[in-house]
């Protein structure tokens, strides 16, 4: 990496990928920005699939400003860029708006990285909530400089300080205003650098790739030019309509438990069409503490009745002592008001919504206690899961379970 002084405002530094000017002069986090750049290259080579090399010339120009009006007036930003409040891309150029934490910043300038090579890869970068939804993806992350690992879900707050998704994320959930994934799909070319609009489509896009049977349908979209939003759209359907009910429902938990934690190895959700309808024969089952929700493997359909028993202990944690759970929970400490390691449910529709049709906001998903047997009325095709309940975040450490027995109420 090189130095080179352009005049007492502005400081540039040259590494493989990026050439960096600013007016910030500090060394350390300059330092830092470009060999974090550097390393998120070959992570995103290797994330979208290409081959040994494909960015070896990919390099972009990068203006990250303390004061966005000295750029401005030394004519470091075309009069064609648009206003911004955090970063902007265009193709082999971006610009960054330094943020009150190091983080963010480093976070911004890999988010308009990301916009970059897609422009450099692909000649385009999708409809809205895929556009910002990959560059979220690619760019939230942990450690720094040289050790910067991409594509990584914050453990908690302090770790991605001024970062703020999910804050507003967890408003809308208080709010019941959780957008629909097909409004989150119908996003406005502009989102206006809405956090909200920002955090919802990187949960979108996350979802797609996270689970192998929706991230071939993911990669091809990426992949596959497309003249406008909506012929997106309809060729990403197009490819998963044998399993959009599925993608619509996992769209609904994964957004009643997303936060600070969450860990994808223990929140994926197996659910399938081809779920058989149950037979009313009984059903016994384990339900895992270090899991997120789990589904009984069939589906349900209006008019049956479930007599439910469960049955069991677990432990919570294991410092500063094991937490022995029962499926009525630990009073002695609570998440979203209910006691941990209580045993929930939840009834989830296997057909679209109509709300997520008319892109409005979800319903929300409706949950209950099963604390002793009990019985529960089906009234929609549906599935039916469980988990314990605990923070997010803090499933790796439970042990064991609850045992549940199903059987039919009308017997």
């Amino acid at each position: 990496m090189s130095t080179e002084c352009w005049s007492e405002d502005f400081i540039q530094l040259n590494g493989k990928h990026i050439t960096l000017t600013t007016d910030i002069d500090d060394l350390a986090n300059n330092a830092d920005l470009i060999a974090a750049f550097d390393a998120a290259v070959g992570q995103w080579e290797s994330f979208w699939q290409l081959p040994s090399g494909s960015l070896q010339d990919f390099k972009v120009d990068a203006c990250v400003m303390a004061d966005k009006q000295r750029f401005q007036l030394d004519g470091r930003i075309p009069l064609s860029v648009p206003d911004f409040p955090f970063g902007f891309a265009l193709q082999d150029r971006v610009w960054v708006v330094a943020q009150k934490s190091q983080y963010y910043t480093r976070h911004l300038l890999l988010h308009e990285g990301v916009h970059s090579l897609a422009y450099h890869q692909f000649g385009g970068t999708g409809p809205s909530w895929f556009m910002e939804g990959t560059a979220e993806m690619l760019a939230v992350h942990r450690h720094f400089g040289s050790d910067t690992k991409i594509n990584q879900l914050p453990k908690d707050r302090a770790s991605v300080p001024y970062w703020g998704r999910f804050k507003v994320m967890d408003q809308s959930r208080d709010a019941n205003t959780i957008p629909s994934l097909g409004s989150v799909l119908g996003y406005p070319r502009d989102l206006q650098s809405d956090v909200e609009s920002y955090g919802w489509s990187w949960a979108a896009t996350m979802l797609l790739y996270q689970y192998p049977d929706t991230r071939d349908a993911f990669f091809a979209s990426a992949k596959t030019p497309a003249p406008n939003d909506a012929v997106f759209n309809n060729d990403l359907k197009r490819r998963l309509q044998n399993t959009w009910p599925v993608v619509t429902a996992r769209w609904r938990l994964m957004c009643h438990d997303i936060d600070y934690g969450f860990d994808w190895s223990r929140e994926q959700v197996s659910l399938s069409m081809n779920d058989q309808v149950w037979d009313g024969k009984p059903l016994k089952l384990d339900i895992k503490a270090n899991q997120g929700w789990q589904s009984i493997g069939v589906r349900l359909s209006p008019g049956m009745k479930l007599s439910v028993t469960p049955a069991g202990n677990c432990t919570l944690a294991d410092q500063p002592k094991p937490w022995l759970s029962y499926p009525s929970g630990i009073t002695l400490r609570y998440h979203r008001g209910r006691p941990l390691g209580q045993l929930l449910a939840c009834l989830l529709p296997d057909t679209p919504d109509q709300d997520q049709a008319t892109k409005t906001n979800l319903r929300p998903l409706q949950v209950a206690a099963i604390t002793r047997p009990s019985q529960i009325p089906i009234k929609e095709n549906c599935w039916l899961l469980f988990r314990i309940n605990d923070v997010t975040g803090e499933l790796s450490d439970n042990q064991g379970g609850y045992q549940l027995t199903i059987d039919s109420a009308s017997k």
